[in-house]
């Protein structure tokens, strides 16, 4: 094998790649990219197990071949190279060596590699028959719900994103059994037939990433038996979906609410930000909706007390005419929710302080439908 390509081009796609390539030491190629010259292009692989990249660089093909190179080390010496071009080596026949010389002006880098039959081929890449998704609408989907999918290994199945895909839109929903986002979008070329499925949210962010960076306006997505391939111009992730069955979102949301408390975002987030900052060692942020009196409008009353450090308290005038009510929410979580309605109103809606409260923008006067934020409350004590 030996191409020569240009060495900007190169770095571009290696500090891609190199966000696939596994951290762990089970096995070592996997710190490794695949090389593959051939047809005047080199394309590129990196993979986890989980998650799987490619992409491609045009190149000067002298000889075709196959090799994984160590890619922290092989993207350092490509990135330092004095001059614009770049040469990769590897010995053919008797000379093979098991070594990879890499060469810019009269630099030159000798190291060690593995043989490409030694990399897992855990993709196909194949973007056959896939559909096309506009890019803006994934992006702003995928944001609305992402930051709702579970972190914690030990419930796979909650650290994916349920992935709908049908004739007239675009559905997502996270939950990481504290709260529930679900965010359904319009499309106008969606496909004939709904596709779903669960994907990684690590996957998916990656997708979101890159697909930020490029100048389509759709992505390429193929949805199969275990598999999800996106295509992102001369980018291409793959990952395994997630095997299970996702918790029944619908049943999750309540059919009605007793209370709809109609809030500013921007203001309503501020307040929770700064009385948030005495919420620590997990205690609740207090919500006290106060009913008018003779003296004063109805108001919000927010509070946060941590033992040993201290307390806060902010109040709003609100519109509420129900019975006082008190509830207890993770602040972080409530941040999370305010800041991902694009709406200058939003719809508090509760129930009891034991029963999980509803976060909407609204639209037209009335809470909307197309994005959910359920966020479960915490017992208060006291």
């Amino acid at each position: 094998m030996k191409f020569t390509c240009d060495r900007e081009a190169l770095v571009d796609k290696l500090l891609v790649l190199s966000r696939g390539v596994s951290t762990r030491g089970t096995l070592p190629v996997l710190s490794g990219i695949l090389l593959q010259a051939r047809d005047g292009r080199l394309e590129m692989c990196s993979t986890d197990l989980e998650l799987s990249m490619k992409a491609v660089v045009p190149a000067e093909i002298e000889r075709p071949g196959d090799v994984v190179v160590p890619a922290r080390l092989f993207s350092d010496i490509v990135r330092n190279l004095p001059v614009a071009g770049v040469t990769v080596e590897l010995g053919q026949g008797d000379e093979a060596s098991g070594s990879v010389v890499v060469t810019g002006g009269s630099a030159r880098f000798e190291l060690n590699a593995w043989t490409a039959t030694d990399f897992p081929q855990t993709s196909s890449f194949d973007l056959t028959g896939s559909i096309a998704v506009s890019r803006v609408p994934f992006l702003a989907t995928l944001a609305k719900v992402a930051r709702a999918a579970s972190r914690d290994d030990n419930r796979p199945i909650l650290t994916g994103v349920l992935v709908s895909v049908e004739p007239t839109g675009l559905r997502m929903v996270a939950t990481d059994s504290y709260r529930l986002a679900v965010k359904q979008t319009t499309l106008s070329d969606g496909p004939q037939a709904e596709v779903e499925a669960i994907v990684p949210v690590k996957a998916l962010n990656e997708v979101a990433r890159l697909a930020s960076g490029i100048e389509s306006e759709s992505i390429a997505v193929v949805i199969s038996e275990n598999q999800a391939v996106f295509g992102l111009g001369d980018l291409v992730i793959a990952t395994r979906l997630i095997d299970g069955q996702f918790p029944n979102y619908r049943q999750l949301l309540p059919e009605s609410f007793e209370h709809v408390v109609e809030l500013d975002r921007e203001m309503f987030l501020a307040v929770v930000r700064r009385v948030g900052l005495l919420a620590q060692k997990n205690a609740p942020l207090r919500l006290r909706f106060v009913p008018p009196t003779e003296d004063q409008p109805a108001q919000l009353v927010v509070r946060a007390i941590t033992q040993d450090i201290g307390q806060a308290r902010e109040t709003l005038d609100i519109e509420y005419s129900g019975e006082e009510l008190e509830i207890g929410f993770n602040h972080l979580y409530l941040v999370d929710g305010i800041e991902s309605v694009d709406e200058e109103k939003l719809a508090l809606q509760l129930i009891t302080p034991l029963r999980p409260g509803l976060i909407s923008g609204i639209r037209d006067g009335d809470p909307g439908t197309d994005f959910l934020y359920l966020i479960m409350p915490i017992r208060l004590s006291g």
